[in-house]
């Protein structure tokens, strides 16, 4: 099947990128030190309008505390009480996830028509559809077929993600769609990417921007305080992952 043809079938077709753009997702697996990539408007205007209000209004979404141990290989869920009792070194995270997506659509749910229709594309897009195959392709060239995870999250005040690396996992990179079309860069909420030279890079969650980070080994990422009163930083995450790969924890949660 031709890209035309591939981006036609498609409910949702990211919008083409500059050369410059191109070359960096190329290099994003192989560049070193790595850098991460950060791109303006990745959908239609429409399109991300569409998933955007979508995601909002998910119904169920549970804060999400955890804690690295002892070691810091491995985070533990715990309640909020234990998270602000814990030292703040072993504070991994807090932030709201999404939770029951299935039910969604499941017969009779309150979720409306028209977010379940959103949604349901762009699953076939985010699912290792052939679009998305077919971009990383051109993108990334991973070299092998990679499976995807998804995640939704969204940032109460002050919920944080704190430095770590994700490489006890076999994420090979993150993609990060933002969707709060209000957002400032006063509000907070900034991935933050140190790579293995000690740069540092800011990625600041613009409505319709789309971060592409590496995971490997001697980089870390983080996300900044949440200063808004109210929730925000709705987040759609897609790691990608060898097919082939074991599973692994111990990562403290997509950016």
């Amino acid at each position: 099947m031709s890209p035309t043809n591939v981006y036609d079938a498609s409910p949702y077709r990211p919008i083409p990128r500059a050369p410059e753009e191109l070359s960096a997702l190329a290099s994003l697996l192989t560049r070193m030190p790595a850098r991460p990539v950060h791109l303006d408007g990745f959908l239609p205007r429409d399109e991300a309008a569409r998933l955007a209000s979508a995601v909002r209004t998910m119904p169920d979404w549970t804060r999400s505390p955890v804690v690295w141990d002892e070691e810091y290989r491995e985070t533990t869920p715990v309640t909020l009480d234990e998270f602000h009792a814990a030292p703040p070194r072993r504070r991994a995270a807090v932030r709201q996830v999404a939770q029951d997506i299935p039910a969604l659509f499941d017969e009779g749910s309150p979720y409306p028509a028209r977010h379940r229709e959103s949604l349901s594309d762009f699953f076939v897009f985010a699912g290792m559809g052939p679009v998305l195959v077919e971009l990383l392709g051109r993108w990334l060239a991973p070299g092998s077929p990679v499976t995807t995870n998804v995640e939704f999250a969204r940032y109460g005040t002050d919920d944080y993600l704190g430095e770590h690396s994700d490489t006890d996992s076999d994420t090979l990179f993150v993609l990060n769609l933002y969707l709060d079309e209000a957002y400032r860069d006063s509000d907070g909420g900034v991935l933050g990417f140190r790579n293995e030279k000690g740069e540092k890079t800011l990625m600041h969650p613009r409505y319709n921007s789309l971060s592409v980070m590496p995971i490997r080994p001697g980089c870390v990422h983080w996300v900044t305080p949440w200063r808004r009163a109210d929730v925000g930083r709705h987040t759609v995450s897609i790691a990608a992952s060898p097919v082939a790969g074991p599973a692994a924890g111990g990562a403290a949660g997509h950016a």
